[in-house]
């Protein structure tokens, strides 16, 4: 049996800020490269350890799925299936729709695309082979029934959620055990070993299992960590991201993982380029530097560029930052400024009245060494915030 694997794909995943960049379409080309992979070594089963879905509400959800399953089109038509489970991204209530929803044109025990949120352990037939794929999750209280929490804080809550992952994945490998067939884990989680900490999630709320808990599987693979690496000398491998998210991940190169799995286990694992999206850091102090930058990229029209103006305090730089627009097609996010011999701000404040937080706020603004233009504005900004009602500010 012939299984491709993929990772955090997610999904109608857009880079925010005042220049927008959706990634729709960086994430569709290399899904098509994925088809590609599956035409031509006649994949049996792609499998997507977590992370499948951004946009999971209304119009952006419905266009994101729509795509994905045109670009998979051929592979599917040919009798390729999906197995994917719940990331932390993924919301149960999604993908449990996605779900009926895709697979209510497949006839009676013919799934031909299985999206799990459970524990579970699956057997898949491929003509005479049957492979076991023990799906685990990402761990969440929901997930794995942790019915009652008494933790007395956030450490302890996510020991108590990774003591019933633990749990879980040693029931699954018994009973995948008594069934005598080749298993992969698949599964979407923080593993002590890995080089890169996970991304996208704040490490309060992560949920780490040391290496030395995941049994020998014959195949392990696991999705949350966007770099490609393999931990240890076990077949045991983090398969990385569809595509860069953000600039911090320019230097990772996204692959997929092949593997030929039979009777006795692992038979050929290989791993296999994507087409990676460009990105830059770009710092300049003038608008010949922005020329001179955008003229030394090889491709600027596919680049993602995250820009700093670097330039004396109070420069006017919304001329500066129209250029870059026009240089850079895919400027995304907030254009950072680094002032130049920028006069300090007082960092103390004394005398506060915890009943007037506006005239504490007002008199903090009103002692920092701004424009008075810049301050005004910030002020007017409060008296916004303040006035509206709670709920109404995003």
């Amino acid at each position: 049996m012939k299984i491709l694997f993929s990772a955090d794909w997610h999904l109608g995943y857009e880079l925010a800020g005042a220049n927008r960049q959706p990634r729709l379409g960086d994430q569709i080309r290399n899904i098509e490269r994925i088809a590609a992979y599956c035409q031509e070594h006649a994949v049996d089963v792609l499998a997507i350890a977590g992370d499948v879905f951004e946009a999971q509400e209304k119009g952006l959800a419905r266009v994101a799925v729509a795509r994905m399953m045109a670009a998979l089109a051929a592979p599917l038509a040919r009798g390729m299936r999906i197995v994917a489970l719940a990331g932390n991204h993924d919301r149960d209530y999604f993908m449990e729709t996605a779900n009926v929803w895709l697979g209510a044109e497949a006839a009676a025990g013919d799934e031909r695309v299985v999206f799990r949120t459970r524990p579970e352990l699956m057997t898949l037939r491929v003509r005479d082979e049957a492979v076991n794929f023990a799906l685990l999750p990402f761990p969440t209280q929901a997930r794995y029934d942790m019915r009652k929490d008494d933790s007395p804080g956030v450490a302890h809550h996510n020991e108590q959620i990774a003591k019933l992952y633990i749990e879980k994945m040693e029931e699954i490998r018994k009973e995948a055990s008594a069934q005598r067939l080749p298993t992969v884990l698949l599964t979407h989680v923080t593993v002590t070993g890995a080089t890169v900490n996970a991304h996208r999630i704040s490490p309060r709320d992560d949920v780490v299992v040391p290496r030395g808990s995941f049994p020998e599987f014959e195949l392990t693979v696991i999705g949350h960590i966007h770099k490609a690496e393999q931990i240890g000398a076990a077949p045991f491998y983090y398969v990385g991201a569809l595509d860069r998210m953000d600039v911090g991940e320019a230097a990772y190169e996204p692959r997929v993982l092949l593997a030929d799995i039979g009777p006795q286990g692992v038979r050929e694992i290989s791993s296999l380029p994507l087409d990676p999206t460009p990105f830059a850091a770009v710092s300049v102090s003038s608008e010949e530097e922005l020329a001179e930058k955008a003229a030394a990229l090889e491709r600027r029209a596919a680049t993602l560029v995250k820009l700093t103006l670097i330039v004396p305090y109070g420069t006017y730089t919304a001329p500066m930052v129209d250029r870059a627009r026009q240089l850079f097609p895919r400027l995304y996010g907030n254009v950072e400024l680094e002032w130049l011999d920028a006069p300090k701000a007082e960092a103390t404040v004394t005398g506060l009245n915890p009943a007037d937080v506006q005239g504490n706020v007002r008199r903090y603004i009103e002692e920092q060494a701004l424009p008075e233009e810049e301050k005004q504005a910030l002020l007017e900004l409060v008296r916004e915030l303040r006035a509206a009602p709670v709920g109404a500010v995003e």
